[in-house]
């Protein structure tokens, strides 16, 4: 058997440590850039992080440093990351498209389309060029033109999550839609109802819409019908109107006009309705400010306070109540989202009728299970028990179903 005086180790040794250290980073980053891939965003960003600290000028992993940064919300680490790459390297496509996609995270829609249609000149048939574009145009408010880049996305990487939900949500959003909702209640009500609603866009900032609802309670028959419109006043306020009537009813309301404002700053949204729904023995002004918040996790929460003054025509006697409203909607899985509801007074003023107004002390609490589905179609339902003053029970069962069209 051979033997190595040290003379011989010296040389072996130095050349395996040589081999070992040029096959470590390639295998960290083969491991980084799969847990990146996977979803495991932290362990990738330590695992890139260290790699970065014994290789400073590593572009690429600069990139994926940024990125996931991006990914983590971290929109100012992500920023510096990108122009850090950009000063020794402004040609490069990947960190203007990254750049631009911080800078259209933190609301700076203006300078990210500036940088992306710049690069797109240089980048050619890129489809995380057209999804970036696709989300400055959206912040900016031009649904019409994210749509065209999403589509332009989707047709060079068709099976990429992100770019399907990005354009299904936008589709949503700009398109026409129908919705069908029906709702059955046992306990102290039998009644039954349904109800259709058609939205169509006739003007790049405004929709139309028409609605119908049928109900039928203690063995009558009710109608409620009428419409309204969307008016998108700039990218981030909306005003909603919508006026319905009905003719002899008991139950369910004969004059329902409402107006709605809605503004989105970053992740809040912000807004009140007036109301005001006309009963064959009593008239209902409401009042509701509403608050929500994205946590830009998986979390949506959301507030609703109404004040509501009630005049009765037979006695004319008048009196003023208060309802409020804690939602919170768990988005656990990519298509399904979970929502729990608790409520005081009344749940949805949507669906009042006659018998709840002397019943506003009522406590609800309701579950809601949604599934999106890629056809741009979502199913929804609701179970809700309710207790009221008079210690009545309710139970309700609520399914909506929703088909968009881009």
């Amino acid at each position: 058997m051979a033997t190595y005086g040290a003379p011989m180790l010296v040389p072996l040794l130095a050349a395996l440590v040589l081999t070992m250290a040029a096959q470590t980073p390639a295998a960290d980053r083969d491991l980084a850039e799969e847990l990146a891939r996977s979803g495991r965003t932290v362990d990738a960003l330590a695992i890139f992080e260290r790699i970065a600290a014994e290789h400073p000028t590593d572009i690429e992993v600069r990139l994926w440093i940024a990125r996931l940064q991006l990914r983590l919300g971290r929109t100012a680490p992500a920023e510096a990351g990108f122009r850090a790459v950009l000063l020794h390297h402004p040609a490069d496509v990947d960190a203007r498209i990254g750049l631009a996609a911080a800078l259209t995270r933190q609301g700076e829609w203006r300078d990210a389309l500036a940088i992306l249609v710049d690069t797109e000149r240089d980048a050619g048939n890129n489809a995380e060029l057209f999804a970036a574009l696709a989300r400055a145009c959206r912040r900016g408010g031009d649904d019409r033109r994210a749509l065209e880049y999403y589509g332009r996305a989707l047709a060079l990487a068709p099976g990429n999550p992100d770019l399907v939900d990005g354009y299904e949500a936008t589709a949503r959003a700009y398109g026409s839609s129908m919705i069908v909702e029906g709702f059955a209640e046992g306990g102290v009500s039998d009644a039954r109802s349904v109800s259709l609603t058609a939205t169509g866009r006739v003007l790049p900032r405004l929709k139309i819409e028409g609605r119908l609802r049928l109900q039928d309670r203690n063995g009558s028959s009710e109608t409620l019908g009428g419409g309204g419109g969307i008016w998108r006043i700039n990218r981030s306020t909306n005003l909603a109107t919508r006026v319905m009537a009905g003719g002899g009813n008991e139950s369910l309301p004969n004059g329902d006009a409402m107006a709605e404002l809605r503004h989105y700053r970053g992740a809040f949204e912000m807004g009140g309705i007036v109301r005001h729904l006309s009963f064959a023995d009593v008239g209902v002004t409401t009042a509701t400010p509403l608050l929500a918040w994205d946590t830009g996790a998986r979390w949506r929460l959301a507030a609703r306070y109404t004040y509501s003054w009630s005049t009765f025509r037979t006695t004319g006697e008048s009196s003023g109540d208060h309802s409020a409203l804690l939602r919170g909607t768990f988005r656990g899985w990519r298509r399904v989202d979970t929502t729990l509801t608790y409520a005081y007074g009344i749940e949805s003023f949507e669906d009042l009728t006659a018998d709840l107004i002397g019943n506003l002390g009522a406590n609800t609490v309701a579950a809601t299970l949604q599934v999106r589905l890629p056809s741009l179609t979502s199913v929804a339902a609701t179970w809700d028990h309710q207790w009221r003053s008079d210690d009545t029970r309710l139970d309700r069962l609520t399914v909506v179903i929703a088909q968009g069209f881009p």
